[in-house]
């Protein structure tokens, strides 16, 4: 039943399409390039990297030392009493659960700010967006992903870049 429906709008479009498309200005951008030479992006980047590179050191170095407590354990295991020895077991545990909770509050951490940052990206973009969109009286701004083929004087990459620059 709905195959002539789907049929008969596929078949008004391409015929009446050029018509509805040549009255509207169409810009498309880049999202890729958009996202590579952004500013916002590099001071994310940065930001980031100063926020997080000492716990990711200081829980590498700790998973290191746990490391050789484990292999100390396993050689001198055989040599300790009995008590001793769950005694130590117990410890390692302890470490290790300290370790794994370091290392999920770091990821959440992590996962939060790369949010946060890729949050504030995509409303700068939208502003930049609408701001070039609304200067070039654009009608519609696509995405390059999303084409098969558009022609390079509809690519509006560059302007939004240097938008993007301006806030």
């Amino acid at each position: 039943m709905q195959y002539p429906l789907i049929f008969s709008s596929i078949l008004l479009s391409l015929i009446f399409g050029q018509s509805i498309f040549a009255e509207n200005k169409i810009g498309v951008m880049n999202v890729n390039k958009v996202f590579i030479e952004s500013p916002q992006v590099s001071a994310a980047k940065a930001d980031f990297r100063r926020k997080f590179d000492f716990r990711e050191h200081e829980l590498s170095q700790v998973q290191k030392n746990f490391q050789r407590e484990v292999e100390f354990f396993n050689k001198n295991s055989i040599l300790m009493k009995l008590d001793t020895q769950r005694n130590e077991q117990q410890k390692l545990l302890e470490k290790q659960k300290k370790i794994q909770e370091m290392q999920a509050k770091l990821q959440a951490d992590a996962g939060k700010a790369q949010q946060e940052a890729f949050d504030n990206f995509s409303r700068k973009l939208e502003m930049a967006v609408n701001k070039v969109a609304v200067d070039k009286k654009l009608d519609l701004v696509l995405v390059n992903a999303s084409l098969a083929y558009s022609k390079k004087e509809l690519d509006i990459t560059h302007d939004i870049v240097k938008q993007m620059r301006k806030m």
